[in-house]
């Protein structure tokens, strides 16, 4: 019995001291949270980790190692823990944030464009089942916005315009204290049917042609976008992040 208990107080003893030293560790030289590759205009590479912030932090901003360069070019980000990895490319006044989420079932992407006269498009696609947002700016109509939006009840993307944050075309869609849920639908910027619903109907597959089409719209605005991005700062730019068998995340990895 006395020598298991001596076993039993050394065993409890060199466990401590592994997870005091594995703590002292973690102190001294954290785990990164993320890595980075940086492609500038001259060209120029730069790789680094993400650190999470110092204790004595006066930002608690993430430390990044060595610093990302500043100025023009593509910065593309591989988060450890999210399943996520980011791409952010910036030409003057031009600039776009891709990110890819791939930590649920159904994978997505959300997507922001700011051209040179600081308009905005915003896309968001879950991979295999559609646009579920996308607006950009209406070429005929200054100050307006057109685009899709995924809707319940139609169980497929409908034709939406915005002016400014007001929803000219379209419907919202808000939860309920009940439980419930309300249905709103705009017509030239007013409401002309409202309903409550139970609750939201299923995605259907009967519109699968229509989606389809529609996401390789978005495929095709996407790679446009960022294949001009990369021909005007002369750096390589992952494109295809709409597409399930590709994962353009492992372009950190890789050197291209």
């Amino acid at each position: 019995m006395k020598k298991d208990m001596v076993v039993g107080v050394s065993l409890s003893a060199v466990a401590i001291i592994v997870l005091g030293g594995w703590l002292i560790w973690q102190a001294v030289f954290p785990s990164p949270v993320a890595q980075w590759v940086f492609y500038g205009e001259k060209p120029s590479e730069a790789r680094g980790f993400s650190y999470p912030p110092a204790k004595n932090s006066a930002t608690g901003h993430l430390e990044n190692k060595p610093e990302i360069p500043e100025g023009d070019g593509a910065l593309l980000t591989q988060w450890a823990d999210a399943k996520q990895c980011s791409l952010i490319v910036k030409s003057g006044k031009e600039k776009i944030s891709v990110t890819r989420f791939n930590e649920s079932n159904q994978p997505s992407v959300q997507v922001r464009y700011i051209d040179s006269h600081d308009v905005a498009s915003e896309l968001n696609v879950q991979i295999n089942q559609g646009v579920s947002f996308w607006t950009y700016p209406d070429a005929k109509k200054p100050g307006e916005y057109v685009g899709w939006k995924f809707d319940n009840l139609a169980g497929k993307p409908i034709p939406i315009r915005y002016r400014g944050k007001e929803l000219l075309e379209g419907t919202v869609y808000k939860r309920l204290t009940n439980g419930k849920w309300s249905y709103e639908r705009f017509h030239n910027g007013k409401s002309v049917e409202t309903k409550e619903l139970e609750q939201l109907p299923a995605i259907s597959s009967e519109n699968e042609e229509h989606e389809l089409a529609i996401v390789r719209d978005a495929n095709q605005w996407l790679s446009h976008k960022l294949q001009k991005l990369s021909e005007s700062l002369s750096v390589p730019v992952p494109d295809q992040w709409l597409n399930s068998g590709n994962d353009p995340c492992l372009t950190v990895n890789a050197e291209i």
